[in-house]
């Protein structure tokens, strides 16, 4: 067993994650098929690695940070794939859609929370490009139902949700608020490249996905126009985990896994600026030896393993972590990578 010279001060709320119901609806200044896609600018504003605290009305509470990778997985869609544990997914994808003889901006979100899940589309109905301005609401009752603006400015992005409560509230009312920070843009590099991403090409037919229904969310998959088993330039990766037998455990013990697309140590030397490169984490049982992931965008990565022994929702004295900080590997489309973790250190 070693022990290590250098705190970890990161802590367990800045890893939140929300259980987010993103809405939308038709476009006002809608163009015609093969022409330019209305709010088509988008595409370029939410590439990135993004972090910030989210305020929320919901079950799911309120959190110091939450962090997201969107990545082009095709040359007209961007994706984000959060998850916290086993029950909590979330999926995020921008893509471009044929509706209503017109091509317009959809956005599709999966949220999985406490074994209940459900999929929820949307699609582009107002944008004012000088302000940085996009809103999204639900394709069959638009506004009524709900609606998501998006704000960027310069390096800076406000995601505002507004719902009507399962139809239990009039006017709307604030769902969830995000104020997220652009960390970085070198994620998307290969990808942006690979792609030549974004072009103004329709990615799926929607003229008849919401068909007899009142409103465009699934609480089952089994119609779900576009599964996120269709969605394209993804591989996995099978983490295999252990702990030294000299560090004691006990069944209440959580593992985490924290994954970067830079690393977060110079040598010895933890640099916590880094943190703005957290692509994805999760949260795990500590008797975990094994687990996949299966959404994971292709590219490398830097994979750190932590346990909280004094559960204060901190990484500090006391706590375990893994000796390898330089423990890297490279995601493949299409393909799952295992990446072995050893939790051996002791933070004095």
């Amino acid at each position: 067993m070693k022990t290590i010279k250098y705190f970890f001060p990161l802590t367990m709320t800045a890893i939140g994650i929300v259980f987010l119901l993103m809405l939308s609806d038709s476009c006002k200044r809608e163009k015609p098929l093969g022409a330019e896609v209305f709010g088509f600018e988008f595409f370029n504003k939410i590439p990135g690695l993004w972090h910030g605290p989210v305020t929320s009305t919901t079950s799911a509470g309120s959190f110091d940070n939450w962090y997201v990778d969107f990545r082009p997985v095709s040359e007209n869609q961007i994706s984000q794939f959060s998850l916290l544990d086993t029950n909590t997914v979330n999926i995020v994808s921008f893509f471009i859609v044929k509706f209503k003889d017109q091509l317009k901006v959809a956005m599709r979100t999966e949220g999985c929370f406490k074994n209940q899940c459900c999929v929820t589309y949307e699609v582009m109905d107002s944008v004012n490009e000088a302000s940085g301005f996009y809103r999204f609401s639900d394709f069959v009752r638009g506004t009524k139902r709900a609606y998501t603006e998006f704000i960027f400015n310069n390096d800076a992005m406000t995601m505002k949700v507004y719902t009507n409560k399962f139809n239990t509230v009039n006017p709307l009312q604030p769902h969830s608020t995000w104020t997220a920070t652009l960390g970085s843009r070198s994620n998307v590099t290969e990808a942006t490249a690979h792609f030549s991403y974004p072009q103004p090409t329709m990615t799926r037919d929607f003229s008849d996905a919401f068909k007899n229904m009142t409103e465009s969310i699934f609480f089952t998959f089994e119609n779900d126009p576009y599964a996120s088993m269709a969605q394209p330039y993804v591989g996995s990766l099978t983490a295999h985990i252990s702990i030294d037998s000299a560090l004691p455990t006990d069944t209440t013990d959580k593992i985490f896994l924290l994954f970067t697309t830079q690393p977060l140590f110079n040598g010895v030397i933890y640099n916590a600026d880094n943190l703005k490169y957290i692509s994805k984490y999760v949260l795990l049982s500590v008797e975990t030896s094994n687990y996949q992931i299966k959404n994971i965008h292709p590219g490398t990565y830097y994979v750190y393993s932590l346990i909280d022994k004094n559960h204060d929702n901190q990484y500090l004295s006391g706590d375990y972590m893994s000796s390898d900080l330089n423990n890297s590997f490279t995601v493949l489309e299409k393909q799952n990578v295992n990446v072995n973790t050893v939790i051996d250190f002791v933070i004095p």
